[in-house]
């Protein structure tokens, strides 16, 4: 009876070892695009394979240079451009703080519980069929960013906006 035991013991933490290195390992990047005097966007990636699980963004916008007068018309801008549509939908996390010379906007995105058809609707993903894809592809999205300009971000040395 108790080699019966440590045999369904052994078994059970072998089994279990085998599950934890077969599951994928979180990876993580960051990319920059910075204009200086002007914006400064930062993206933050969280993946699995090539699968992006979640991601954030933070723009910042320096009013006078796209010749906004303060906040209240930054604010009135956004508004415009449909900031808001970000705002209340599940999996996404949208803020933006109008400071006196910018504007910083932060977008989070958990892949995991985001519906990809709503989030397709804010930020339409381009697909060789024009289908809502079942998953965001990082090594599309990082090839996208680099023939946008973004430069990858080691060990968190973002440079400042000026």
């Amino acid at each position: 009876m108790k080699l019966k035991r440590f045999v369904f013991g052994l078994l059970a933490l072998v089994g279990a070892g085998f599950l934890i290195a077969c599951t994928p390992s979180t990876k993580t990047a960051d990319y920059q695009r910075i204009v200086e005097g002007q914006l400064d966007i930062r993206n933050h990636f969280e993946y699995q394979g090539d699968k992006i699980t979640f991601m954030e963004t933070t723009t910042t916008i320096i009013y006078s240079a796209y010749g906004l007068d303060g906040p209240e018309d930054a604010e009135e801008q956004m508004l415009a451009q449909g900031s808001a549509n970000w705002d209340g939908v599940e999996g996404i996390t949208h803020e933006v703080d109008y400071q006196e010379d910018r504007l910083i906007e932060t977008t989070s995105i958990d892949m995991k519980k985001v519906d990809l058809a709503t989030l397709n609707e804010l930020l339409p993903i381009e697909t060789e069929d024009g289908k809502i894809p079942e998953y965001v592809s990082y090594s599309m999205t990082k090839e996208n960013f680099q023939d946008q300009g973004y430069t990858e971000v080691k060990d968190g040395k973002y440079k400042e906006l000026e």
